[in-house]
């Protein structure tokens, strides 16, 4: 029960430290890591050092890849720079590969008296080093949870029912890949499954061959993973997590036929390279890991080009990708408070632009935009969360007081335009009826609210554009409407008493839509009004 109790407890410590190390690493890939990829991608080997860099602090090259893919979104970082980082981060991840294969115990003591002592002493309290010692912690226990699975695997050694069962198992190499492969699948990491497979290669339950296998498979079981989630992404960052599924795939399959070729023939390859490297079987595995993806970085970097023309044609941008990007914001710029707010009300001004083309359809208007309404509406929500990002950045480094007034008045017109994005889809959704006698008048009312709504988001997106237009009569035509609107809806329904429910619906939904939109702009109105007082 000893033993047992051992390789469980530590498989679980083995599962907490991946789980916290990706937690917490997660926590240090935002705005600040996207700014030093980009800023270190001006070339190819400084593309390939900044993706090194990126594998060795997310320890998960599917990690890396949705970081690279999130400034592709941005437009912070070009495609083919972002092949080239989401390619090396995969060798990146071989850091801790070959820290495991070290002595385990004496590097999980010393991580543990690091993190204890920084904990305790509060050195993390209100600190950005916090998710990061938090992350050291997760790797100690991922180590310690190695120790104890060695340890409790040892005296299976001497156990005849193993030796029997491994006398069988001898040579049974492809239920070795199968296995890593559907456990790469559940801890979402190649590399720390490759930990697991040299601990207990160390303890002589694996052969090297056995090892090699799962190694192989762990390396496809990553690729597969994130093929799984392949639906959450669209246009250029699709193609790049596509690019990272090929690489395994490629990886994975030049990497069985040497291996084939080796065990056939008897020609030193791949395996017998590792033997040069390394003697006892973990630092064996560790630069068979190292060395997989070392080629395949190498083997792609040629065909990278024509990679990029061949999953463009699989899976083109569409419309909605560039209208989800910031045209003007880039990460630097928070440096210079003034003008990074200067170029957030740029940004804000293309959002109040397309609100009146939402309302081309119900106004019977050729589109504005060559993207349908749910389409514009997402990309420009998607645009929204990028400028509300950036204002969290330039909040947190330190504005002086001018420009955190006038940062907290565009924090409230980001809200303002959420608010008017929504009600105004909301108001050109809602299903017209068909034309009947008794709807004459209910269908010209609605046809007059529509174009009343757009000339109104017309002129405030003026005034957001370039400051034309007059804020006054603006504020007239947005005085509260309420007692006009809730009238006509009674006199509609006095005087064509054969209304249908659906009209009735459209109607109660339309007015109700209106009076909101018209109270949204008001207030935009009176708060541009009061920026341009202060």
């Amino acid at each position: 029960m000893e033993m047992l109790a051992s390789i469980l407890g530590g498989l679980g410590l083995f599962l907490v430290g991946i789980r916290e190390i990706g937690a917490r690493l997660q926590q240090l890939s935002g705005r600040r890591m996207r700014a030093l990829v980009a800023h270190a991608t001006a070339g190819p080997l400084a593309a390939s050092l900044a993706g090194l860099l990126l594998g060795a602090l997310t320890q998960s090259s599917n990690a890396a890849t949705v970081i690279a893919g999130s400034m592709l979104r941005t437009g912070t970082l070009p495609f083919h720079r972002a092949m080239t980082v989401v390619a090396w981060s995969n060798l990146g991840t071989a850091g801790l590969v070959m820290l495991a294969a070290l002595d385990l115990r004496l590097a999980s003591l010393w991580l543990l008296a690091l993190t204890g002592f920084a904990l305790h002493f509060g050195l993390d309290a209100g600190s950005r080093l916090r998710p990061a010692l938090q992350a050291v912690l997760g790797l100690a226990l991922l180590l310690l949870g190695l120790i104890l699975v060695k340890a409790g695997a040892a005296p299976l050694r001497e156990m005849e029912a193993v030796h029997t069962l491994l006398s069988l198992a001898h040579g049974a190499r492809w239920p070795a890949f199968i296995l890593a492969c559907a456990i790469t699948l559940v801890t979402q990491s190649s590399s720390a499954v490759t930990m697991l497979v040299a601990s207990l290669g160390g303890v002589g339950l694996l052969s090297f061959e056995q090892g090699a296998m799962m190694v192989y498979g762990a390396s496809l079981g990553s690729g597969l993973a994130i093929a799984l989630v392949l639906r959450q992404f669209t246009g250029a960052a699709r193609q790049l997590v596509l690019y990272q599924l090929f690489f395994k795939l490629i990886g994975t399959v030049l990497a069985l036929l040497l291996f084939v070729i080796e065990a056939e023939t008897g020609l030193p390859l791949l395996l017998r390279l590792t033997g040069l490297l390394a003697e006892d079987a973990p630092h064996r595995l560790g630069w068979l890991f190292l060395l997989l993806q070392l080629g395949t970085a190498l083997a792609l970097m040629p065909l990278e080009p024509m990679i990029a023309r061949w999953l463009a044609r699989l899976t083109p941008a569409r419309g909605a990708e560039a209208l989800s990007r910031p045209a003007y914001l880039y990460d630097r710029a928070v440096e210079d408070p003034p003008t990074a707010l200067t170029l957030v009300e740029r940004e804000q001004a293309r959002l109040f632009l397309r609100l009146p083309a939402m309302l081309d359809e119900p106004r019977g208007e050729r589109p504005s935009f060559p993207l349908p309404r749910p389409d514009l509406e997402a990309a420009s929500k998607a645009l929204e969360a990028e400028i509300s990002h950036f204002l969290t950045a330039l909040l947190a480094s330190g504005a002086g007081q001018d420009s955190l007034e006038r940062l907290v008045s565009l924090e409230a017109r980001m809200q303002l335009l959420a608010q008017l994005r929504e009600t105004v889809g909301e108001f050109a959704a809602v299903p017209r009826p068909r034309r009947s006698e008794a709807d004459d008048r209910a269908l010209t009312a609605l046809a007059a609210m529509t174009e009343a709504l757009h000339l109104l988001l017309e002129e405030i997106a003026q005034v957001a554009e370039a400051g034309a237009g007059d804020l006054g009569t603006l504020q007239s035509l947005t005085e509260d409407r309420g007692e006009m609107m809730e009238g006509l809806r009674r006199r509609l329904l006095r005087s064509e008493p054969g209304l249908d429910q659906g009209m009735r619906d459209a109607l109660f939904r339309s007015t109700s839509l209106f009076e909101r939109a018209v109270w949204l702009i008001r207030r935009g109105t009176a708060l541009m009004a009061s920026e341009a007082a202060g």
